[in-house]
Formats: C-alpha cells, structure tokens, sequence
C-alpha cells in the first residue's frame, strides 16, 4: 500500500517524490493502531468483518479505514487538510511511545517512523491542492 503525491502538470522534483509505503502486515499495524487512537474497533467495522458502515463514524481519520473515500485512487487535498492535524496529534503521542492499540515494540516504531513520511505526504498534497493517490 503506498500514499503519494498527485504529479504536478509541471514537474516538481520535492513533491512528486514523496511517498509513504506499508508492506501488508505493517499496513494492517498501521490500520489498528490508528483506529485505536479514535476508539474504533475494527472489527465490528464494514470491510473488517463487522457490519457497521464507515458512516456512522465520525473521525477525520475515515479515509485510512474506508478506501471508499478514495474515489478512483484520489483523495481531493480538502480532505486531507481535515486529517492533518490529528495525525500530528497522533504522531506527537506515537512520538513519545504513547500508543492506545496493541502492536509489538518494534512494529510500533516502525509506524511512528512511516507516519511521519505520510505526513509529509498529505503536507504536500494540502500546501500543493494536489490529491493524495492511493495505490
């Protein structure tokens, strides 16, 4: 799972770079510990085997859980403007080992570490108006 910045029409060799990357297993790491931080079990959501939709949620997060925001892949840099500050929230926790979720010592650095190039990521994207992609 990778996030990236939308290319500019223009290349823009700071931005067009940047990327933050989840293998499976850290994607899956990645999906819990967040959903933690919100008070979200995953498991009673829809597409983790529960039945409970997306909607009913109300975190800025949502797009991180529910890949239905991405529409084609994109997701518009409004949106992701609305996740910035929490995710600095998060990682400002993360940051000094203050995690809510479960995950072994060295996965929950590994994920302190990608969320900080994911928020480079989304940075980006808001400062540029550009979309952030999923792929």
């Amino acid at each position: 799972m990778t996030y990236a910045v939308e290319p500019a029409a223009v290349p823009d060799p700071l931005r067009d770079v940047l990327v933050a990357s989840y293998g499976w297993a850290h994607f899956h790491a990645f999906t819990r510990l967040l959903a933690s931080e919100e008070g979200i079990e995953l498991s009673r959501m829809w597409n983790y085997g529960g039945h409970i939709p997306w909607t009913s949620t109300d975190t800025p997060l949502r797009p991180f859980f529910d890949i239905d925001c991405f529409e084609d892949g994109r997701l518009p840099a409004d949106k992701c403007d609305g996740m910035r500050s929490r995710l600095r929230e998060v990682l400002g926790l993360w940051s000094r080992g203050i995690y809510a979720g479960d995950a072994d010592d060295g996965m929950k650095v590994d994920q302190s570490i990608t969320l900080r190039s994911l928020l480079a990521v989304i940075d980006a994207c808001v400062e540029t108006g550009r979309s952030l992609l999923l792929r």
